[in-house]
C-alpha cells in the first residue's frame, strides 16, 4: 500500500469522484475512526463506520450511517493507494 500526500483541495476532488465502499479516515473532535463511503456529494459524505459493520452480523437493518463534512475526512483509500491530507 502506498501513501500519497495531497492538499485539502486535491482530497476533496478525489472524494467527489470516489465509489461507494472506499475507506476513509475521519477525525471528529479528536475521535478518529475508519468508515466506508456510501455516498459523497457536495461538501459532505454519508459513511458507515467500520465498527458498525463489524457489529452488524450481516444484518443490513442494524447498520447506521452518518453524514460527515469533507473537512473531517483526512484519508481516502482507493485501490490500495491512501490519499492523505496534509495538515494546513
Amino acid at each position: 500500500m502506498s501513501i500519497v500526500h495531497v492538499s485539502e483541495k486535491e482530497l476533496y476532488a478525489k472524494l467527489e469522484k470516489c465509489m461507494a465502499g472506499e475507506r476513509v479516515l475521519i477525525d471528529q473532535e479528536g475521535n478518529r475512526f475508519s468508515a466506508r463511503v456510501q455516498q459523497a456529494r457536495g461538501m459532505d459524505a454519508t459513511v458507515i463506520p467500520e465498527a458498525q459493520l463489524r457489529k452488524s452480523h450481516d444484518d443490513s437493518d442494524e447498520v447506521d450511517s452518518i453524514t460527515v463534512p469533507y473537512d473531517h475526512i483526512w484519508e481516502l483509500e482507493i485501490k490500495g493507494v491512501v490519499y492523505s491530507r496534509l495538515a494546513e
